[in-house]
This record gives structure tokens, sequence and C-alpha cells, in this order.
């Protein structure tokens, strides 16, 4: 995909980005574009991959499937396409 910024996809990825990159593939099978387009700051992107695991992944409070179907339903109610 092509953005206007200069992204790191995940096949070259290095150091801690790519660490970063295998918790996502590891949560969700792919690396969301999402997550990618904020692969310009490895240094942010990753505590909030570390935020989005312990609050939607982990296993606490909730189910996974349960959590995911709230965000979704949210996202419905504030109009989010994506």
């Amino acid at each position: 995909m092509s953005y206007f910024i200069k992204t790191n996809e995940p096949g070259t990825a290095t150091g801690q980005l790519q660490e970063t990159y295998k918790m996502l593939e590891t949560m969700f099978q792919v690396v969301p574009k999402v997550f990618i387009a904020q692969s310009i700051r490895p240094d942010l992107l990753d505590p909030l991959v570390t935020f989005v695991n312990r609050l939607l992944i982990e296993d606490h409070g909730l189910p996974r499937s349960t959590k995911e179907l709230v965000a979704a339903y949210a996202s419905k109610l504030n109009g989010c396409e994506y």
C-alpha cells in the first residue's frame, strides 16, 4: 500500500519495530494497516500495541469476542467506516 509518509512494512522492519510487528501478528494473524501507518514512530507504536494487547487480547474480565463486539458497536455508533 502506498502512503504519503514513509512507512516501514513488516517485511523490512528491523529492531524494536520488527518485535512490535511480531507481537501484532501474534495478536491478529496480520499486521493491521493502521499500525503500519504509525511505524514512523516505533517508540510510540510499541506502548500502543502493549496497551491494545492488555485491553483487548489478554484474558481478563470479558472474553476477547465480547470485547471485539463492544469495540465494533462503539465504532458503528461513532460512524467509523474502518
